[in-house]
C-alpha cells in the first residue's frame, strides 16, 4: 500500500508538470539534381541559411518565434512552407521540375503538400500579363473563380489543423483583396493604357477591410503585402490631388494611417529602400521620414541612401561608364558626348526588362538619325554571357549593346545605387544627369521629354 501511494504521489507529480514544447523545428531535405550551395528559410522576421551537402541533403534546426507561413529559397526558385514549433519536417524535390516535385513528410506534412498543390494550381491559372489586360468585368470574374477554386482546395485537403485553416482561410482572403488592389495599376501597365480607370463602385466590396490590423500585420506576409500596395494605391491619388511625389505621397499617407513604431518604420523604410528618388522631393522626403522615428539601425541604412542619391539630382555629372560592345570594342560614355543618351540597365532573365524591349526598338527606330544614343547595358553574370549575346543577335537589338564587368557589382550600377531593373537613365549632350530614373520606353513620357531636349 505504502509503494502503490508513492507511485501514485510519483505519477501526479509529473503529470502537474507543464509540457515544453521545442522552440525550434527540424527541417530537413533532399534535392536531386541540385546545383545551389543553399537552402534559405525566411519570414516573420526570421531568416536561416542551411547548407547543401555534395549529395544533395541538409538539415538544420530553425528557432523560430511564431508558427506560420514562412518561404524556402533555392537557388531562383521559392516555395512557401508551414512551420510550427517543435515539428520535424521533411522534404523531398527534384531541382528541375521544382514545383511539380515537392513531396514533404512528418509533421505539418498536409499542410505544405496543400501548400504546393496551390502553387501548381495558380500555375495553370490564367497568365497574370493576361488577367490583369482583362476588362472590369471579366477581371472580377476570373478573380472570383480563382478565389473560390482556392477556397474548394482547401475544404477538399484532410488532415488540416484547424489552426492551418483559419490561417490559411485569411491568407486567401488577403489575395484575393489584393488582386482587387492592383487591378487599375496592373491593368495600365500591361494593356499600356496609362488613360485606364476602374469603375466608380470597383473598391465598394473592400471600404470597411481594417488596414491597420497591427496583430495580422505582425503575423502575415499576405497582410503586410497587401497594406503596402493599398497604401501605394492611395498614395497615387494623393499625389494626383497635391503634386506631391510618389515617395512623399506614400509617407504622408502611412503617417496618418499608423502610430509610431515598427510596423509605421517597416512602412517607410521598405518603401524608400527603392521608392526614394533624386528628385526635387528628395530632402522633403528625408525629413518625414527622420521625424517618424525609425530605429536607428534603418535610419543609417536609408540615410547612406539619400547621401547617395544627393549626388545623383538633376545637373550633375553622371557616372561614367566603359563596357565591352556587343558589336566589337568598347564604348564609354564619354564616346556619345554630343549625344543625348538614353541608359537601359536590363539582363536577359528579367521578365519586366524583355516586355520593354519591342518599345526600345520603336523608340530607336523613331528618332533614329537624331542626336540621341540608346544604351543598353546587360548587367548578366558571366556565365551568362553567351546567353547575352545569343539574345541580342536573336532579336536584333539595336542601339549600343554593351556588358557590364560585374553584373550587380559594377561601378556603373553601384554608383546610380540600382536595386532593380529595368532602370531607366537620361543624360545629356554634357554628360550631366537629367533623370536618374526616367519613364520607361512604354511610357509616353519619354517620347515628351525627348522631344523637349531634340
Amino acid at each position: 500500500m505504502k509503494n502503490l501511494l508513492l507511485l501514485f504521489i510519483t505519477i501526479s507529480l509529473f503529470s502537474c508538470d507543464k509540457e515544453i514544447k521545442p522552440t525550434y523545428v527540424l527541417f530537413n531535405g533532399t534535392i536531386e539534381n541540385n546545383s545551389a550551395k543553399a537552402v534559405k528559410i525566411l519570414g516573420n522576421g526570421f531568416e536561416k541559411t542551411l547548407t547543401i551537402s555534395e549529395n544533395g541533403t541538409f538539415s538544420d534546426t530553425l528557432t523560430i518565434v511564431n508558427d506560420g507561413f514562412y518561404s524556402m529559397r533555392i537557388g531562383r526558385e521559392s516555395s512557401p512552407v508551414y512551420l510550427t514549433k517543435g515539428a520535424l519536417v521533411n522534404v523531398t524535390l527534384n531541382a528541375k521540375e521544382f514545383d511539380e516535385s515537392l513531396i514533404y513528410t512528418g509533421d505539418v506534412a498536409s499542410e505544405n503538400n496543400y501548400l504546393a498543390a496551390k502553387y501548381l494550381l495558380s500555375e495553370k491559372g490564367m497568365a497574370i500579363d493576361k488577367m490583369y489586360s482583362l476588362g472590369e468585368n471579366e477581371f472580377l470574374t476570373e478573380i472570383n473563380n480563382l478565389n473560390s477554386t482556392y477556397s474548394s482546395l482547401l475544404s477538399s485537403t484532410k488532415e488540416l489543423s484547424p489552426e492551418f485553416i483559419s490561417k490559411e482561410t485569411k491568407e486567401l482572403e488577403y489575395a484575393h483583396i489584393n488582386n482587387l488592389e492592383n487591378y487599375q495599376e496592373y491593368n495600365r501597365y500591361f494593356s499600356k493604357n496609362n488613360d485606364f480607370v476602374v469603375s466608380e463602385n470597383y473598391y465598394d466590396s473592400i471600404k470597411d477591410f481594417n488596414y491597420s490590423d497591427l496583430e495580422a500585420y505582425n503575423s502575415s506576409n499576405a497582410y503586410k503585402g497587401l497594406v503596402e500596395t493599398h497604401f501605394y494605391r492611395i498614395a497615387k491619388i494623393t499625389q494626383t490631388k497635391d503634386g506631391d511625389s510618389e515617395s512623399l505621397s506614400y509617407l504622408n499617407v502611412v503617417n496618418t494611417s499608423y502610430p509610431d513604431g515598427k510596423e509605421k518604420d517597416e512602412l517607410m523604410t521598405n518603401f524608400l529602400r527603392y521608392g526614394m528618388k533624386a528628385d526635387k522631393s528628395l530632402e522633403e522626403v528625408y525629413a518625414t521620414y527622420k521625424k517618424a522615428n525609425p530605429t536607428s539601425e534603418n535610419l543609417s541604412k536609408l540615410t547612406e541612401r539619400y547621401n547617395l542619391l544627393k549626388t545623383l539630382t538633376p545637373g550633375k555629372a553622371s557616372p561614367t561608364f566603359t563596357y565591352e560592345n556587343h558589336k566589337g570594342g568598347e564604348i564609354s560614355l564619354e564616346d556619345l558626348k554630343g549625344k543625348v543618351v538614353y541608359v537601359d540597365v536590363w539582363a536577359t532573365w528579367c521578365g519586366p526588362c524583355k516586355r520593354e524591349i519591342p518599345f526600345l526598338k520603336q523608340l530607336d527606330e523613331d528618332y533614329h538619325g537624331k542626336d540621341v544614343a540608346f544604351v543598353s547595358i546587360s548587367i548578366d553574370e558571366k556565365k551568362d554571357y553567351e546567353a547575352w549575346r545569343t539574345m541580342v543577335t536573336e532579336k536584333e537589338l539595336g542601339g549600343y549593346q554593351l556588358m557590364a564587368d560585374n553584373d550587380w557589382k559594377s561601378k556603373f550600377v553601384a554608383d546610380y545605387g540600382i536595386r532593380g531593373i529595368p532602370r531607366f537613365i537620361l543624360i545629356d549632350t554634357e554628360g550631366n544627369i537629367i533623370n536618374s530614373d526616367a519613364p520607361r520606353p512604354s511610357s509616353s513620357k519619354i517620347r515628351e521629354t525627348l522631344d523637349g531636349l531634340l
